[in-house]
């Protein structure tokens, strides 16, 4: 059975990322949805996460736990996402707030210098 994509995400997430980028909730979670579907489709979590890890002189998994990876990732890694799902600048800074803002709630850590917070929900 596959998760939910927007499991490890909490509500009160995306009413402050809402409330702080004047982005409605529906649309942000429907952002954070796309995201989700589009890592899973293109090459999946595992072999994405996978594929950064080797890749990247950094490890980018901060944590990971039976249903998500919560990860560090290198700042080039988020501009792809946005030219792909077909993001604005605004829309871009709301999704990148609420991986960084799940990151911090759930684990209690920021990413530092060039890197940013995703985290992916495990299939």
């Amino acid at each position: 059975m596959t998760r939910d994509p927007l499991a490890p995400f909490d509500d009160g997430v995306f009413a402050a990322v809402a409330r702080t980028h004047d982005v409605p909730t529906a649309a942000l979670r429907d952002l954070v949805r796309r995201h989700q579907e589009l890592v899973r489709r293109l090459p999946g979590v595992d072999d994405i996460v996978y594929e950064w890890r080797n890749a990247f002189p950094n490890d980018p998994v901060i944590e990971r736990w039976p249903d998500v990876y919560y990860l560090s990732v290198a700042g080039t890694v988020w501009p792809e996402y946005a030219a792909s799902l077909g993001l604005d600048g605004r829309e871009a800074a709301a999704l990148r707030a609420v991986h960084r803002r799940q990151l911090d709630a759930s684990v209690g850590c920021r990413p530092t210098g060039d890197r940013s917070a995703m985290v992916l929900t495990r299939e």
